[in-house]
């Protein structure tokens, strides 16, 4: 893997993911790459739902399931800062279960999430938090912090709740959402409520422990519409996420992964539409970047761009593109 080393060198946090490392194993990854590592990131908490640790809350992955151990325990004993990544309503164990399940306005479930607005669940993460707070960790990188699109999520539990703080009939349709501005406008501000209330229960936890970073994943993409599209579809307000713990991680063009040239017109395009940010660091409020793979050359350089613009504090990368992207991607988009 050339192009992890390329990564290290360039002062990129890759994110080990067992998925994508080519049946490579923990220890032997690090054996090869440990020398060139100052910091690294892994994943403690699946996608899939699966702990890759010994969990006494979450369901353990089968084939996996000591894989964060291992990273933890070989970083802490060569002084190698890790991160540990954790997914939070992206979770397919947990997708299919009746108690989680998100439901768009047809009544059809998306069984890769879970409804972001339960509270049982927000108690679940937590307690998956206070688990990694005791591995010898520097930071938390929380990802999929995100409604799959506007229309979600239409469960009971949602339409009566939301029908109760908007004083509305609980049989309320869609399109009788969308036609009206201001109850349109309500069900945007709820949503995004919620996933504010959710990550900062995670926050509450992590910030028990002192020196602990947390990264809070946010999804910044020109097809959805930037920082108003990530607010109108994904519930996430960027502004008020900036502020949980002081430090926002932004997907970069995660659905539209064709970035323009360093300083080509679409490029500055890109870097117009996000001066948002400027509005963060001027809070004192740090901004990393995070982009799916970026061994092509090109495609750094992009990043690396837009990170220096920002005054970035850490450029965080995936081995490779996660194997449902594909799915996650039509979700997103609109296009299942």
């Amino acid at each position: 893997m050339e192009e992890v080393r390329n990564l290290l060198i360039r002062n990129v946090i890759p994110i080990m993911n067992p998925d994508l490392m080519g049946g490579e194993s923990a220890d032997s990854f690090l054996a090869t790459f440990g020398g060139y590592m100052k910091q690294i990131a892994a994943v403690a908490k699946h996608d899939s739902g699966f702990a890759l640790y010994e969990s006494n809350v979450a369901p353990i992955h089968e084939k996996y399931g000591d894989f964060f151990s291992t990273v933890a325990k070989i970083t802490d004993a060569t002084g190698i800062r890790l991160y540990a990544v954790l997914y939070t309503f992206i979770d397919s164990y947990y997708g299919v279960d009746p108690a989680y399940k998100t439901y768009n306005a047809n009544g059809v479930v998306n069984e890769n999430f879970v409804c972001p607005t339960r509270e049982a669940f927000w108690a679940y993460l937590r307690s998956v938090t206070e688990e990694l707070m005791e591995y010898p960790i520097a930071g938390v990188i929380l990802l999929g912090n995100t409604f799959v699109r506007q229309e979600f999520c239409f469960c009971e539990k949602c339409k009566k709740e939301f029908s109760e703080v908007a004083r509305i009939d609980e049989a309320y349709t869609w399109d009788s959402l969308r036609d009206d501005d201001q109850l349109f406008s309500k069900w945007l501000d709820w949503r995004a409520e919620k996933m504010y209330k959710a990550i900062s229960g995670i926050h509450d936890v992590v910030k028990q422990k002192e020196g602990v970073d947390l990264m809070v994943g946010v999804d910044i993409d020109p097809e959805v519409g930037y920082e108003k599209g990530a607010f109108k579809q994904f519930g996430q307000d960027i502004e008020a996420l900036s502020g949980i713990s002081g430090h926002l991680l932004i997907n970069l063009s995660p659905w539209s992964p064709i970035l323009p040239a360093a300083g080509s017109m679409e490029y500055n395009t890109i870097v117009e539409k996000m001066r948002f940010i400027d509005n963060i660091t001027a809070r004192r409020r740090k901004v990393s970047f995070k982009y799916w793979n970026l061994s092509d050359e090109k495609d750094f350089e992009t990043v690396k761009g837009i990170a220096t613009r920002f005054k970035a504090s850490q450029i965080v990368a995936d081995l490779d593109f996660p194997n449902k992207y594909r799915i996650w991607r039509e979700a997103h988009l609109s296009m299942a």
